[in-house]
């Protein structure tokens, strides 16, 4: 049970980090004006595109807004 939870972890880690760094150059904006606009570390978007590490509810929240598209855009394959 616990080696598919850890699967299914990896795989939502990966598609965040893909889909905000797809929707990110869809936007044409650098990782540094994404995180001028959400108010996060330049470094930090670039941890989380390379999934390097797990935003909160409410970064994942401002991440979406400010790429304009929905939560649920940054969680699909």
């Amino acid at each position: 049970m616990n080696e598919r939870r850890l699967e299914l972890e990896g795989e939502i880690e990966r598609r965040l980090s893909y889909n905000i760094k797809r929707y990110r150059k869809l936007s044409r904006v650098s990782q540094q004006a994404l995180a001028d606009m959400c108010g996060l570390h330049r470094t930090y978007i670039s941890d989380l595109e390379n999934a390097k590490c797990n935003p909160t509810l409410s970064v994942m929240m401002v991440l979406a807004d400010c790429l304009n598209v929905q939560l649920e855009d940054l969680l699909k394959e």
